[in-house]
């Protein structure tokens, strides 16, 4: 990612992340905010409690606010790493001193070579292109240890919530004319399990899991893949 580019993604997760917002955003926040904390923590608490041991060194790259990470804080020593300040502020609102905040681009992760046991994150990937996620796999796979993994939530093009604001855009867009964005583009959703199978692979991971059902009501797919040596 170029550094225009860069100071532009800081800029619009500011934005995103930032306290002022139209009615309709106000609106969508509160139920992103209900998704987080009632359905995905619950999911996410499932998925990385079933790959990684109490303890480990684990890597939240691209945290946000931080709301689904509560409960793991209690049980793993997490590093929070996002490139908005604003997100950052809402971690630590959300999670005291319990966790490591890191301002940084996922692009260069400031963390030595095999230094976390996993990296994990949700709603992340869908926002850059195939070539960006090329790097970032190949980032991640660099300060990973030996054994580590990746735990990837990743929503795809036919997940509920994809519907549900492609739904809310065409009609505050489309109908009513508003000009309003609620979410940053989602610009790489996933087709299929085989595309991600072949990322992963030239990123030099193997995909061990690819989860799609009912734990998070059928809005993300749940990629678990593992360093290849």
């Amino acid at each position: 990612m170029s550094n225009d580019k860069a100071v532009k993604e800081e800029k619009e997760w500011d934005k995103y992340w930032a306290k002022k917002k139209t009615a309709s955003q106000a609106i969508y926040r509160i139920i992103a905010s209900i998704y987080r904390t009632l359905i995905i923590k619950r999911s996410l608490n499932h998925f990385v409690q079933k790959e990684f041991e109490k303890g480990a060194q684990l890597l939240h790259a691209g945290s946000g606010a931080g709301q689904v990470d509560k409960d793991l804080v209690k049980a793993y020593n997490i590093t929070a790493l996002d490139i908005s300040k604003e997100a950052l502020k809402l971690y630590k609102l959300h999670n005291g001193e319990k966790a490591k905040t890191v301002k940084a681009s996922i692009f260069d992760i400031p963390l030595f070579n095999k230094s976390v046991d996993g990296v994990y994150n949700l709603g992340v990937h869908e926002h850059f292109t195939g070539a960006e996620n090329l790097k970032i796999l190949k980032e991640y796979k660099r300060i990973l240890k030996d054994d580590g993994k990746l735990v990837l939530f990743w929503p795809p093009k036919y997940g509920v919530s994809v519907i549900f604001l492609n739904t809310m855009h065409f009609l505050l867009n489309d109908i009513l004319r508003r000009k309003i964005r609620l979410h940053p583009h989602e610009i790489s959703l996933i087709e299929s399990k085989k595309q991600v199978q072949s990322l992963l692979k030239d990123g030099g991971f193997k995909l061990e899991k690819f989860y799609f059902g009912p734990k998070d009501l059928f809005t993300q797919c749940v990629v678990v893949a593992k360093k290849k040596l």
